[in-house]
């Protein structure tokens, strides 16, 4: 018998119990993980970027708090008094936008995001060309840079919660959830491959892209999806000035990693199923196109490694589905659909999670925007500009 069990081990589950025992130490949680390695997991997969660049102010709010708890990560998940410390790497984000529509969009959310404290500034393609003088700016219409952002090791991040968590008396299990038992109501029962049998007070959908095979146990039908999505790994001949997460208005996006750099080409038409295979044809058909276009230099490049991942892609609107789904077990709920940013929200979903045990509603930010039941009230909540 548990007071919660969190089906889904990454960082939302991880964060969700770790709040839940900083109020209340005497709780008992058990987390439920098909994959303790996390070899396939999308929370160690992630580019793992943290950005203030939203136009919503409850996504905005959310990342601030990411970057709280992974800037002070090391001390927050002492265990026996010494730090685990985590890297982040502050070197900013870069927005491009190539349109005039982009740019409409791109200085509507500026306003938003300098009107609730986040360091942003918007410059134009003769500004961007003198801090970025390898980038060719001849189609820019407008950028915004975010300098306090940037990205941090996301497996270094999953073991430092873990660990942090056992050493609170979380109970880690690994195994997979084959079904649940309701009545009066109320979940009262989840079976894992194991054979074994597990009571609770409250569940919570913590898997991510795989949050809608969880709920079709019950019975019930939510719009996540996963998709695929492939990072590769290049090094360039030329050393460049340092470079920011950039997010291309083309729709591809690099970063530096190590000795070279990283970059991902998001296609929201793929999504719909698992698909691990390595398309490497992809890099020179999609990626290498775009990211030499914006840096000449990546014209001689060499391909090293890739990896495939996949968003959990909220179908309906882009933006995570917090809580309880309207007419079904209300001590049952998720937290699915963040489509691209829910590594730097996963404390603030842990946090909101743990409030809905605790306190019954939202309480440090009002994310009732997000909550479930708004795909049965028919209300979008969709971001403006960037959507992952």
């Amino acid at each position: 018998m548990y007071d919660v069990v969190m089906i889904g081990g990454g960082l939302h589950g991880g964060f969700a119990a770790w709040h839940l025992l900083k109020r209340e130490p005497g709780l008992r949680i058990a987390i439920v993980e098909k994959d303790p390695t996390y070899e396939f997991a999308a929370s160690a997969r992630s580019n793992a970027g943290i950005r203030v660049l939203f136009s919503q102010e409850e996504n905005l709010r959310m990342s601030q708090y990411g970057h709280e708890v992974y800037g002070n990560f090391g001390e927050l998940m002492a265990v026996d008094g010494t730090p685990q410390p985590l890297s982040f790497w502050r070197h900013g984000y870069l927005f491009i936008a190539n349109t005039a529509a982009q740019a409409d969009d791109m200085a509507a959310n500026y306003e938003v995001q300098t009107a609730l404290g986040a360091e942003a500034d918007l410059i134009d393609a003769a500004e961007l060309k003198r801090r970025r003088p390898s980038m060719n700016t001849d189609d820019v219409t407008l950028a915004c840079h975010s300098p306090k952002d940037g990205w941090i090791d996301p497996y270094g991040a999953l073991m430092g919660l873990k660990r942090k968590n056992q050493a609170l008396g979380v109970t880690y299990l690994k195994a997979a959830a084959t079904g649940f038992t309701v009545t009066g109501g109320a979940v009262r029962t989840v079976t894992l491959d194991t054979g074994e049998t597990l009571a609770a007070d409250w569940f919570l959908n913590t898997t991510g892209a795989w949050a809608r095979e969880i709920t079709g146990m019950l019975g019930f039908d939510i719009p996540v999806a996963p998709l695929p999505r492939i990072t590769f790994y290049f090094e360039c001949r030329e050393q460049l000035e340092q470079h920011s997460l950039t997010i291309d208005g083309k729709g591809c996006s690099f970063k530096p990693e190590g000795k070279g750099y990283v970059t991902g080409h998001t296609v929201f038409s793929r999504a719909g199923a698992f698909d691990w295979t390595v398309h490497e044809d992809r890099f020179e058909a999609e990626n290498w196109p775009l990211v030499s276009h914006r840096i000449p230099a990546f014209e001689t490049v060499k391909l090293v490694n890739s990896w495939a991942c996949h968003y959990a892609l909220s179908e309906w609107d882009g933006n995570a589905l917090l809580g309880a789904w309207p007419g079904q077990p209300e001590n049952f709920l998720m937290a699915t659909g963040f489509s691209g940013h829910g590594l730097q929200q996963a404390p603030a979903s842990g946090r909101a999670l743990s409030e809905l045990i605790l306190d019954g509603g939202f309480q440090a930010l009002d994310l009732n925007r997000f909550a479930a039941s708004r795909v049965l009230e028919g209300r979008k909540e969709p971001e403006r500009g960037v959507k992952a």
